[in-house]
Formats: C-alpha cells, sequence, structure tokens
C-alpha cells in the first residue's frame, strides 16, 4: 500500500511540473508574439519614411509622432484623391495609419467595437536626430519573474529600431 501511495505523490509531482512548464512555455510564446509584433509595427513606419525620404530628409519633425502625446494627424484622404498626394499630406497620412497600431483612429482599419490594438497598452514614437531615425514601440504584458508578493505583475516592455535615410 505504501509503494502505492509513493507512486501518487511522484505521479502527482511530475503532472505538476508539466503543468508549470506548459504555463512557461505560453508566456514565452505570448512574449515572442508581441516582440514580433513591435518589430512588424516599427519596420513598418520605417518603410513609410524610407518612401518619402525626401521629404523626410527635409526636415526632423517630418515623421516626429509619440502616439501619447501627439494629436492624430487629420484625415487628407490624398490616397483615393484623384491628384494623388503631395510629401507632406503621405507624411500624415502614413503617421494617421500608423497610428491605428496603438489607438482607434476613425476612417483608419476598423473603427469602434471592431477595433483591437495590435499591443497591449501599446505606445510608438518617431524622433529624428539628422539623417538618423528612431522608432520606439512599448507594451505592456504580465510578467512573472517580478519578485513581489504576488510574483507577477504588468511591465512595460520596449522595442527600440534605429535606422538612417
Amino acid at each position: 500500500m505504501l509503494e502505492v501511495l509513493i507512486s501518487l505523490v511522484l505521479l502527482t509531482s511530475v503532472l505538476l511540473g508539466a503543468t508549470a512548464m506548459q504555463l512557461t512555455s505560453l508566456q514565452n510564446n505570448r512574449g515572442a508574439f508581441y516582440r514580433s509584433q513591435a518589430s512588424i509595427i516599427a519596420a513598418d513606419i520605417a518603410d513609410r519614411i524610407r518612401v518619402n525620404s525626401s521629404y523626410a530628409a527635409s526636415s526632423m519633425a517630418a515623421y516626429s509622432f509619440n502616439s501619447v502625446s501627439s494629436a492624430i494627424p487629420a484625415n487628407g484622404n490624398c490616397i483615393t484623391a484623384e491628384e494623388g498626394c503631395t510629401a507632406a499630406s503621405l507624411a500624415q497620412q502614413d503617421l494617421r495609419e500608423w497610428a491605428e497600431n496603438f489607438s482607434d483612429v476613425a476612417g483608419v482599419g476598423n473603427d469602434n467595437s471592431n477595433y483591437t490594438a495590435l499591443l497591449p497598452g501599446g505606445s510608438g514614437s518617431v524622433t529624428a536626430s539628422g539623417a538618423i531615425y528612431m522608432v520606439q514601440v512599448n507594451w505592456t504584458e504580465l510578467d512573472w519573474n517580478i519578485t513581489t508578493d504576488t510574483n507577477k505583475a504588468l511591465t512595460t516592455k520596449s522595442f527600440t529600431l534605429d535606422f538612417s535615410l
């Protein structure tokens, strides 16, 4: 009878260990997904800036944007206009569409109840110093590697892309 009890304790320990490994794997996969999304979002605006590089090079403020503190650029509808976009209106449209990754921008993508941000608590910024641009994408995720009373907390993660024109 004692052998059965010992084997049950061992089996329970092994199953709890396997469950803990599965939970850690799921958390790591979610974190990798968020990092991948941040990388795609940063590369998106970098490509948009490179396409409009003559305008971006004309002024460091041309593509400067912070999704938390900057106002969302007005909708110029230059993409669908018959005459097309000027370089300045294309930059405004690029920033407007890029802001949709972090908050619901009316007229871009899915609106209202159909909107879902790509990153939880996401924000992004674009800054320039001469011909060097820095794109930073931030998000929050639940981190279990925190040494607090609850051993978990929301932490801000960040992805930065530096590039030159």
